[in-house]
């Protein structure tokens, strides 16, 4: 770069070294800005996952999953538990189990796998109508519907169900830590108790 704007030699160097310190300048500052803005679009970056089981879109903004995530996993982890027949119980309950964290994976697999004998061996089957879906902050999920035992094409029982998923998000992934009726009748008995 050469400039000669001045009939001095001496001149026309102090105006380069000028310019290109007014270079440098300019550069250090779009170098910061540029820093800062990849900072603030990594804080705010929303990963976006499509599975093949699941009906939308996923989005976990800055780590934690948005509500319609959880509640279509609700769905299907409430299909997967509540609603089989003696031909499919087995299947779906494996299904179920790879939900699971690995800490839960032993005793929830006992647990399933005994339900699934179960129901061969009696041959009833179960449909769960869920009615409604209330999300916690402490990780867990409470489900409420209605749930009908059938044997052969009969209705054999028909009741109000209220159950809680417990789970935890971990580097993105979903995993179900526990899963259980909530027992009505003891949450009445301690609520009015004062606990």
């Amino acid at each position: 770069m050469r400039t000669s704007v001045y009939l001095q030699k001496a001149g026309n160097l102090f105006l380069e070294n000028r310019l290109l310190k007014f270079v440098m300048v300019v550069l250090s500052i779009a170098v910061v800005v540029n820093s800062i803005l990849v900072l603030r679009a990594i804080k705010y970056q929303r990963v976006i996952l499509i599975p093949p089981q699941l009906t939308g879109t996923i989005e976990f903004v800055q780590g934690k999953p948005t509500d319609a995530y959880l509640r279509d996993i609700t769905r299907r982890i409430m299909s997967l538990a509540t609603s089989y027949s003696p031909a499919t119980a087995r299947k779906q309950f494996a299904e179920l189990l790879e939900l699971y964290a690995p800490e839960s994976y032993p005793k929830a697999s006992a647990t399933w796998y005994a339900l699934a004998g179960r129901i061969e061996e009696s041959k009833v089957s179960t449909a769960f109508h869920l009615e409604q879906i209330k999300l916690t902050k402490e990780g867990k999920i409470e489900v409420s519907g209605m749930s009908q035992q059938f044997s052969d094409d009969m209705a054999i029982d028909k009741k109000q169900e209220t159950y809680v998923l417990s789970y935890r998000i971990t580097d993105g992934r979903f995993f179900l830590l526990s899963l259980s009726k909530k027992d009505d009748k003891w949450q009445e008995r301690g609520e009015s108790d004062g606990r």
